[in-house]
């Protein structure tokens, strides 16, 4: 992950080094001018300082064989010790590939001019008349070729620095103009890097500003935010999204405890109330008194245990998990009850596969099914009625079927549970007048209750008819939220 603070250090750096290398090539580009401009002004300089050398070297020794006074032999002296020493700096300094034979030859001649005027003043002191005066002749002889060449080599000097004048003019034009794209080229590229590092630094945040407004307003199910950097701001965003997901999801945990537990309430009143009935209990003490009149004790016994059974498990902590073998046994409790209280009118059969009774299932859900086959479907029938359990393995799931062959339901009706099942339909109990002795818990109860706890839609099938009874079909998931029940799913 490269920090925000690191990129900003590297941007800059780059531009600084841009800018800098720039800088430096116009630096370069005038040094060369002034170095070149130097050194020709240079070679000016040393042809003037040569002519007016050789010309006060001529004077001052005119001037000593004249007047013999020593000052001007002191004069000529220092002139001629310049000459001497500037002579080899001549042919280094001043010759190019364009002059070079012209100033080999200047070279000598200013080594001529300097024997010559040597002879002159040692024949003067010599007393040689004669000699001295040819020699001096020679030296002023030498002296005007110096100058007419000196004069030649400046005239060419100063062409040449014509052309280095106009190179400079045109080179200062090119600067002018580079300086001026580099201007805009650096403007665009400072702005341009600039949006665009903004862009990079902002963009992410605005998501996450409008991701956060739209939390806020209580959306939560928007798509993630992303993010194409790799900095903080990456982590930033991936730290939102996981966040927004368990938000949501902690919502939604909290909506099914909420919605559970007032199913659960409601379970419990009704259950409550299913405890109080009069007419179920009513009932039940009739059956009790004649079989304790017509019977000796045992069956009376067995009848009372069962109600025993049925009012203690329903009044158990509905919140509580129990087995599916828990809910079997009630079911068999109150098959024995209604085949004890009818006798052969109705029929009543139990099919189950002991490997499945382990699985974990909500308390209440077969017997208000059940109660409500029995009461809905075949309560009426004076024979031939008959109620079944059956429970198997298929697949994946552990499938629990009632099935009777009652009065079955109206399309209405059944439409209107399957759309509840698929959760277009919202309204969760239905809050109907009960009769009977039903405990008088919707089936809307059961299938939301089912659906919560095991996490899933599908989780019931009806099949029915008028007039050819109904078909309940629990389809009950071996796993519960994605996770397998640990030691308690079938084998």
């Amino acid at each position: 992950m490269i920090k925000i603070r690191t990129k900003v250090l590297l941007y800059f750096s780059i531009f600084i080094v841009l800018l800098n290398v720039t800088v430096f090539f116009f630096y370069q580009s005038s040094e060369d001018i002034v170095t070149d401009y130097d050194y020709s002004m240079r070679r000016l300089l040393l042809f003037n300082e040569i002519s007016q050398r050789t010309n006060r070297l001529v004077e001052q020794l005119n001037a000593y064989l004249t007047e013999k006074d020593e000052r001007y032999f002191r004069e000529y002296e220092r002139q001629y010790r310049w000459l001497q020493q500037h002579r080899r700096q001549v042919g280094e300094a001043l010759s190019n590939r364009n002059n070079r034979l012209l100033v080999e030859n200047y070279e000598h001649m200013i080594e001529s001019l300097l024997e010559e005027g040597a002879l002159t003043v040692y024949h003067f002191q010599a007393g040689n008349i004669s000699l001295y005066s040819s020699h001096l002749h020679e030296t002023m002889k030498i002296a005007s070729f110096i100058q007419e060449t000196t004069l030649s080599l400046i005239d060419e000097e100063l062409t040449t620095y014509q052309h280095f004048y106009n190179e400079v003019e045109a080179r200062n034009r090119y600067f002018r103009y580079m300086g001026m794209g580099l201007f805009v080229t650096t403007f665009l590229l400072g702005v341009l890097l600039a949006v665009w590092f903004s862009g990079g630094l902002t963009k992410p945040i605005a998501r996450l500003s409008r991701a956060a407004r739209e939390i806020a307003s209580g959306k939560l199910d928007g798509p993630d935010v992303i993010s194409a950097t790799n900095d903080e701001l990456k982590l930033l965003t991936d730290t939102f999204n996981d966040m927004r997901r368990n938000l949501k999801r902690l919502i939604e945990e909290m909506k099914q405890k909420s919605e559970l537990d007032r199913l659960v309430k409601e379970l419990e009143l009704k259950s409550l109330q299913s405890q109080i009935n009069p007419h179920f209990l009513f009932n039940t003490l009739n059956v009790v008194s004649k079989m304790a009149y017509l019977e000796e004790a045992n069956q009376t016994s067995r009848l009372i245990e069962a109600i025993a059974a049925i009012l203690r498990y329903n009044l158990g902590d509905l919140q509580r998990t129990v087995t599916l073998a828990d809910e079997v046994h009630i079911a068999h409790e109150y098959f024995f009850i209604q085949q004890t209280r009818f006798f052969d009118r109705i029929k009543f059969s139990m099919d189950v596969e002991e490997s499945c009774l382990s699985l974990p299932i909500p308390p209440l859900t077969l017997q208000p099914l059940i109660e409500n086959a029995f009461i809905h479907g075949i309560e009426s029938y004076e024979k031939g009625a008959v109620l079944s359990l059956k429970v198997e393995k298929k697949k994946d799931l552990v499938v629990v079927e009632i099935r009777d062959n009652g009065v079955g339901m109206s399309e209405e009706v059944k439409e209107k549970l399957t759309a509840f099942i698929k959760g277009e339909e919202t309204d969760s109990i239905s809050h109907g007048k009960t009769h009977g002795h039903s405990t008088g818990i919707g089936m809307r109860n059961v299938i939301r209750r089912l659906q919560l706890f095991y996490g899933v839609q599908d989780v019931i099938e009806i099949e029915s008819a008028v007039g050819k009874g109904t078909t309940i079909r629990l389809l009950l998931p071996m796993t519960k939220g994605g996770k397998t029940h640990e030691d308690r799913h079938c084998r």
